[in-house]
């Protein structure tokens, strides 16, 4: 009576031998779907992702939800607008780039640095409504501002930066469980990634911030995005 047993558990074991192996599910089905937020900082940062990727071994699917000149109080409205295009449909992982544009406010005191956290933080409790795709909300990313190139002129205004905005970044990304991507030390004191007027990446710049949220990306999905590679120079 037990021969039929042992034959038909062996059988079992057999045919379970025999099925292929079951991969492990560590990474959203076709691309990363990225969502770029934020000021004119981001606003060429989809395009450079977009060329840069394939080189990382991951395709993205990149959605733009940056426009220049805005800043944290002015953001909302513009998210809102957009908002009904992409509502409901989920995305990985949302990038945000601002607080350039809080720096003038806050130096001639039109804003303090608690309205500025209060702001940034309600950006990200919308995002936070976002939908995630095997996740339940997408992963957050928030970047510090970079320095405004070097020059008198821009010492007030790099002196907010560094006291002011980025500190309270930083405070914000750990409080709010944001990724932090330090893209201030890619361009900081770089003077060759600047356009003239000061504010703005040149294309080498743009392209040098890029791969550091490719870089963010990688670490933050260590199985669904190769590391990628940075030039000599460009921050880890």
């Amino acid at each position: 009576m037990r021969l039929p047993r042992r034959s038909g558990l062996l059988r079992v074991v057999a045919f379970c031998a025999a099925l292929p192996a079951l991969p492990a599910v560590s990474r959203p089905p076709g691309p990363l779907v990225v969502c770029c937020a934020g000021d004119s900082l981001m606003r060429p940062i989809p395009a450079h992702l977009r060329a840069l990727a394939p080189a990382s071994g991951l395709p993205l699917e990149i959605r733009e939800w940056a426009q220049g000149g805005l800043n944290t109080e002015t953001y909302p409205s513009f998210y809102r607008r957009l908002l009904p295009e992409w509502e409901g449909r989920a995305c990985d992982a949302i990038l945000l780039q601002l607080g350039t544009n809080d720096a003038v406010p806050l130096l001639e005191k039109r804003w303090d640095a608690a309205e500025f956290r209060d702001r940034m933080t309600r950006i990200l409790a919308e995002f936070k409504k976002y939908p995630g795709r095997l996740r339940p909300r997408p992963m957050l990313f928030l970047a510090t501002v970079p320095l405004f190139c070097d020059r008198p002129e821009s010492a007030a205004k790099n002196r907010i930066v560094e006291t002011v905005i980025n500190p309270l970044i930083r405070d914000i990304a750990l409080a709010e469980g944001a990724v932090l991507v330090d893209n201030a030390a890619v361009l900081n004191h770089r003077p060759a990634l600047y356009d003239p007027d000061c504010v703005h990446p040149a294309p080498e710049g743009e392209k040098a911030l890029a791969r550091n949220w490719l870089a963010a990306l990688g670490r933050a999905f260590p199985g669904e995005i190769a590391k990628f590679p940075l030039r000599p120079g460009d921050h880890p």
